[in-house]
């Protein structure tokens, strides 16, 4: 009777055991998903930065090429004065 009442707790105790393991290993993938978007979202909102940031300072090229004052081109592409000294060094 007591070797009985012992087994069940032990099987009672291993489906807790488990259910506490899979519940946990179910919360680490949710997680590891969660990451992974907020990984992909930032890549993408970097990438677009990126993106306006070369065709501001593609306008500023082709204004310098077209002897535009540095201060109409702050204007037009809001680059800063040495954002764009960069380019004319380049």
């Amino acid at each position: 009777m007591e070797d009985e009442n012992i087994n069940k707790a032990k099987k009672v105790l291993e489906t807790i055991s488990q259910d506490e393991r899979e519940r946990r290993l179910t919360e680490l993938r949710e997680k590891y998903r969660m990451d992974q978007h907020a990984i992909m979202l930032a890549g993408i909102e970097q990438g677009i930065k990126q993106g306006i940031m070369q065709e501001k300072q593609q306008t500023a090229k082709k204004l310098l090429e077209l002897n535009t004052p540095i201060e109409q081109i702050k204007k037009i592409t809001g680059l800063s004065k040495e954002e764009i000294e960069k380019i004319v060094k380049k």
